[in-house]
């Protein structure tokens, strides 16, 4: 549906799917571990500016979140998801890490 580049993932021998999977989870690991740090005083950063680069992450993966809500898609390896409340649900549970 979407092209996006993919660089590296030929050399990294991972797939289009793994290799967006890996870094938005590693973004999300790093945000977040930046996000407490500078909130708890550990790094000297402006908490506002790993919170904005969350809210960034967010904004990039928005589309696919909404992409796999509308057109029932699954995660290959994992239990299939009923529609549309296993959507909803998991949608409800993403909402709610963010806050």
């Amino acid at each position: 549906l979407w092209d996006v580049p993919a660089p590296g993932a030929d050399t990294l021998r991972i797939s289009y799917e793994d290799y967006h999977t890996y870094w938005t989870g590693i973004a999300e690991v790093g945000g977040g571990l930046l996000l407490i740090g500078s909130g708890i005083g550990f790094f000297d950063v402006p908490v506002q500016i790993p919170a904005f680069l969350m809210f960034l992450l967010v904004l990039s993966v928005t589309p696919a979140n909404v992409y796999m809500f509308t057109h029932d898609a699954q995660m290959r390896d994992l239990p299939r998801i009923p529609y549309p409340w296993g959507h909803v649900g998991r949608g409800f549970l993403q909402m709610v890490l963010l806050a």
